[in-house]
């Protein structure tokens, strides 16, 4: 299996070195990661990385930054790191309906795969949270991802609390303080701060989120213009992924003429659409 090219990610660093909105956009993702990292260690941080498009993006970023800090020639490129206040825990973002739980049994991991590290960049600490019925391309992208990135990744299911509870419980992830994000704005879950706490009845780690603010034609410009790898779902019509429950390709995308009935999502032109595709849209 390749290892993701240096030179991919140095082009990375590149673009947040230019004065345009990409540029400033990619910028301020990599001072974000960079602050946290400073003000928690790195050994602290995890990705949760369940192979969508925005933690893709994320997990490009993050291996930018890591590359950046273990290699003195690249350590210019990097921009001066962001020390955001963190908002006190809500009932937004990763909280509880009414009634709260006391408690729920955390989950054991159902799978694990470790690969060597590809100096200078060194394992990438991560945690796979599947969904009920996961579509197995899905589940391939994110095991081919693991190996192309470095990635040691815990998978577990049984609900987003239990997981966390079981990972950051359990020798997996010990002594992990901060867990990158790839949460927008828009999203289920997205009415957050860029750092935030979970919220008290939840296992408790920092959720940091450095592309908050990016739209949906961000996410595809920058994927597309640095060939980053992404599942192949994304060409088949498929705009927002869940389960196979409740995920169908988005009927806007819809394409007779295309070799597969779907154009790919990045020609989805609102990105505010982008969630046509599941029927249920709380998910």
């Amino acid at each position: 299996m390749p290892r993701i090219r240096p030179e991919d990610l140095v082009r990375v660093l590149q673009l947040a070195q230019e004065q345009t909105d990409a540029g400033r956009r990619i910028a301020d993702a990599i001072a974000l990661i960079e602050g946290v990292m400073d003000d928690l260690g790195e050994e602290a941080i995890s990705i949760s990385f369940n192979g969508g498009k925005d933690c893709t993006v994320l997990l490009h970023l993050y291996a930018a930054v890591l590359l950046a800090r273990h290699t003195k020639s690249l350590s210019s490129l990097l921009p001066t790191p962001a020390h955001l206040p963190i908002s006190s825990p809500t009932t937004n973002g990763l909280s509880e309906p009414k009634p709260i739980l006391s408690s729920v049994t955390p989950s054991s991991p159902s799978g694990h795969i470790t690969t060597p590290p590809s100096p200078p960049l060194p394992t990438i600490k991560a945690i796979y949270i599947t969904a009920p019925d996961p579509f197995p391309l899905l589940d391939e992208f994110v095991l081919s991802s693991a190996e192309l990135y470095g990635m040691d990744l815990y998978r577990f299911g049984g609900g987003m609390k239990a997981a966390l509870g079981g990972y950051l419980g359990g020798e997996a992830g010990k002594g992990v303080k901060g867990m990158l994000m790839g949460t927008r704005k828009g999203d289920p879950n997205g009415d957050v701060e860029p750092l935030a706490p979970t919220d008290p009845s939840w296992p408790s780690v920092l959720r940091i989120h450095p592309i908050l603010d990016w739209s949906y034609a961000h996410v595809w410009d920058f994927l597309r213009d640095l060939n980053v790898p992404y599942c192949s779902l994304y060409d088949e019509g498929y705009t927002s992924l869940g389960s196979t429950k409740n995920t169908v390709p988005n009927p806007l995308l819809r394409n007779p003429s295309a070799p597969s009935g779907w154009d790919p999502a990045w020609k989805l032109t609102d990105g505010s659409k982008e969630r046509c595709g599941r029927l249920d849209s709380s998910s």
